[in-house]
């Protein structure tokens, strides 16, 4: 009985590292141009920043989503889904 709750516990943990490896090697960031951002993007730096340009724009795709960095020109960082929500600001 012992025996196997060892091992049961021993499968659970390989299990669980090898789920941490994928996610690593299945992220993976791009720099991207400020066209190959989703529209919906585009358009909620427009409406919220208007008139500041893109510096720099990289694309996060992670597990089940995708994300993208975005650092205006002003010096501030975002972080938007591809629906163009906000989910992380620096500046």
């Amino acid at each position: 009985m012992k025996k196997s709750k060892i091992i049961i516990v021993a499968i659970i943990g390989i299990l669980i590292l090898g789920m941490g490896i994928a996610i690593e090697v299945m992220d993976t960031d791009r720099i991207i141009t400020a066209d190959r951002l989703p529209q919906p993007v585009k358009t909620a730096l427009d409406n919220n920043y208007p008139g500041t340009p893109i510096a720099f724009a990289k694309e996060k795709k992670e597990l089940f989503s995708t994300v993208y960095e975005v650092q205006l020109a002003n010096g501030l960082e975002l972080e938007l889904n591809k629906e163009g929500v906000v989910t992380d600001i620096d500046d």
